[in-house]
């Protein structure tokens, strides 16, 4: 038994263009999001953002899952099928400087672990995406 709960996110970030025709196209809503050169909001110190970024949270309601309410695999399947009919989208915006990809908490009390199918690794590699993991230990998400 692997008990663990994840988040997934979709960020984007670009050395200087505006993101919002990009998550326009992908059908989605960023939850957070600035373009370079755009002053920083207060809180987040003086000055301006240096880069373009943009994130959207996948997991519904932006709520850890349980692992055995869908694997992890399984959702990040899911996401790489949806995102695969906006393939030249994602090329044409890593081709411009761009960086997209997936990032998925983990959450666990426990030693857990998983593998993931090399056809998911190659389609998100196929897709332009990265995949970055933050691993969080004995965390109540």
């Amino acid at each position: 038994m692997n008990p663990y709960r994840y988040l997934v996110c979709l960020r984007a970030t670009h050395p200087s263009a505006d993101l919002a025709p990009l998550f326009d196209q992908l059908g989605l809503t960023p939850k957070r999001a600035w373009r370079a050169g755009q002053a920083k909001s207060p809180g987040n110190g003086q000055g301006v953002y240096r880069d373009s970024y943009g994130y959207v949270e996948l997991t519904p309601d932006g709520q850890p899952r349980e692992w055995c309410r869908e694997q992890i695999e399984d959702f990040l399947g899911a996401i790489q099928l949806r995102l695969s009919m906006h393939r030249d989208t994602l090329h044409a915006f890593a081709a411009q400087g761009g960086r997209c990809g997936l990032f998925v908490g983990l959450f666990g009390e426990e030693a857990f672990g998983f593998e993931l199918r090399p056809e998911l690794s190659a389609g998100l590699a196929e897709l332009k995406l990265t995949l970055g993991f933050d691993i969080h230990p004995d965390n109540d998400a």
